[in-house]
């Protein structure tokens, strides 16, 4: 693991680096204005006796992946992660040990070489960290997740996959082992990888490794061997993800893929299983719910479903439960 604990602060020659730090501070302040630029906004205090932090922060992005490598360097507590953010992270833990809290009262410990996954946009979490903590995280955007998922798997994923966050990894794991490759491009080639296909080629690899492991939390089927669908069909999920909130006719989606109804309405069924229109519905249901789930305060039910185009409440709630398994009102609940 030599490789992780040394990314972003030695370069290739093994020399000390501070290319990408960011802060080194004991100042709360200014500790914490770097954090919520790289992660999301959040709150952190002292776990015991108020103290400074002695923290260091170094970032890198890839693609939409930020990789940091941080620590307070005192006990914290963190909590109110921000859902508005869109935003997940992935901590893999160096050195020290980390209890991460999500969902109730459960909780999971993750000591050297294992990691966590949340994604915050969609799951409460909490963490507290003892003074010895280090940690190299991963934050990544949920709609690039999202898109992700769409593009390798042929269909949106089951909203209650991102709801999991659970503990993976291992000093001995294929994690490990991807994380040690993506550290080693960082510390050998950065340019390549902040700039070049190299980048995109790691930010993907990533994406795909974290998506394998969500879904199997939900024991989905193995994937199907991926097939590269044709313009027209990329085209119209295009027009369904920018115009969702609209409700599409199948019309209007095969004008914008430039083709007949009658060809994009196969091109649906050989390539995504679907007809279009099924995959507009569910845009529009997974566009409401992840609305609902970070809903301010004087929100109703009803004002997301008619800003997704349902005009009809009875049919949405309908199709909502049979989608998700509960009302949207215990949706908006649960906030």
């Amino acid at each position: 693991m030599e490789a992780i604990r040394n990314v972003l602060i030695t370069d290739a020659q093994g020399a000390p680096s501070t290319r990408h730090r960011l802060v080194a501070s004991s100042d709360w302040d200014e500790v914490q204005h770097w954090c919520r630029q790289v992660y999301m906004p959040y709150d952190a205090a002292p776990a015991g006796p108020a103290r400074a932090p002695d923290s260091v922060l170094d970032a890198i992005r890839i693609g939409d992946i930020t990789l940091s490598r941080f620590r307070y360097g005192i006990p914290v507590h963190l909590t109110q992660f921000s859902a508005e953010a869109g935003t997940g992270i992935v901590l893999t833990t160096l050195r020290g040990a980390v209890r991460h809290w999500s969902g109730g009262r459960t909780y999971s410990d993750t000591g050297v070489g294992e990691a966590f996954l949340v994604d915050n946009s969609r799951a409460p979490y909490w963490l507290d960290a003892d003074a010895d903590h280090l940690q190299v995280n991963l934050t990544f955007r949920h709609d690039a997740m999202a898109a992700l998922h769409e593009r390798w798997f042929g269909q949106p994923a089951d909203e209650r996959m991102w709801a999991r966050s659970f503990r993976f990894g291992g000093t001995r794991s294929s994690w490990i082992a991807l994380l040690t490759y993506v550290c080693r491009c960082i510390t050998e080639m950065p340019d390549a990888v902040e700039h070049g296909p190299l980048g995109r080629h790691l930010e993907e690899a990533i994406g795909l490794h974290l998506l394998t492991l969500w879904r199997q939390q939900l024991d989905a089927p193995p994937p199907t061997l991926h097939r590269l669908a044709p313009r027209h069909v990329l085209a119209a999920e295009q027009h369904i993800r920018q115009h969702a909130r609209q409700a599409p006719t199948l019309s209007e989606l095969a004008a914008a893929a430039g083709v007949s109804v009658r060809t994009l309405s196969a091109a649906f069924r050989e390539f995504r299983g679907c007809t279009p229109m099924q995959a507009v519905r569910e845009a529009r249901l997974a566009g409401a719910r992840a609305e609902l789930l970070v809903a301010p305060a004087g929100t109703t039910v009803r004002d997301v479903a008619a800003d997704w185009g349902w005009t009809h409440f009875g049919l949405f709630a309908a199709a909502y439960h049979g989608r998700f398994g509960e009302a949207p009102s215990s949706t908006l609940r649960r906030r």
